[in-house]
């Protein structure tokens, strides 16, 4: 499936990023960088911007206090992150074929990822949300999110995407350097993204770099040294 490299939807990430939650600390704003190399940068802050305003200082998550909340910004990120992605071509799949986005068993999003899809299109392609309970199921999905209460089920989810195309995320420690493709984590209160590129690469995804420049690369944990 062609990415589209545009934009991060801004109808959607800014409205969740600037919530409030009274009980966090928000943190201080990064230094601001000299002016020629805020200049460099602006093609790219223009490109990405509504991704950097949840990614970066401006964004705080308090999961214990507003756990929604959190999830209303995880939901922004799922829909976000296919616009980065390259899937490639499959017979099982058309212009017509709808992206889907699929949550494993348990969905702590509370219809927010319902909300921030309906609408809206990836290169002219609806996107539906569904529930998926049984594994085989899985290889219909073109993206997969397991919870941290599914998070034992990782290795079987994997065992049976074996020759997909899925980009499976999940929020659980270690669950990237454990063959997830991307893992949500909370730092200083931000949400953050460490990236598989080893998933990726057993996927057949292609990831556009500016998303990779984002986000904290790892490798599989029993990847070879020196590989």
């Amino acid at each position: 499936m062609p990415s589209s490299r545009g934009s991060f939807d801004r109808g959607t990430v800014p409205a969740v990023a600037t919530t409030r939650w009274p009980a966090c600390r928000r943190q201080g704003r990064r230094r601001t960088a000299s002016r020629p190399a805020a200049a460099a940068r602006a093609p790219f802050l223009r490109i990405l911007g509504a991704l950097l305003l949840c990614a970066a200082a401006a964004t705080t998550v308090c999961a214990q206090t507003d756990p929604l909340g959190e999830y209303q910004l995880k939901a922004a990120f799922l829909f976000n992150f296919a616009k980065f992605i390259e899937w490639p071509p499959s017979p099982a799949r058309d212009e017509k074929t709808p992206v889907a986005v699929c949550i494993f068993r348990f969905d702590p999003y509370g219809g927010a990822l319902d909300e921030i899809v309906r609408g809206k299109k990836i290169n002219n392609r609806d996107v539906v949300v569904r529930r998926v309970s049984e594994l085989p199921d899985l290889k219909a999905c073109q993206m997969i999110f397991l919870s941290s209460r599914e998070d034992h089920m990782l290795p079987e989810a994997l065992n049976s995407l074996q020759g997909s195309n899925a980009l499976v995320v999940g929020e659980s420690d270690g669950f990237a350097e454990r063959g997830g493709a991307i893992q949500f984590y909370l730092e200083n209160n931000r949400l953050r993204f460490a990236v598989n590129v080893d998933a990726l690469q057993r996927a057949q995804l292609n990831v556009s770099s500016k998303l990779l420049a984002l986000a904290r690369i790892v490798h599989d944990a029993d990847r070879p040294k020196g590989r």
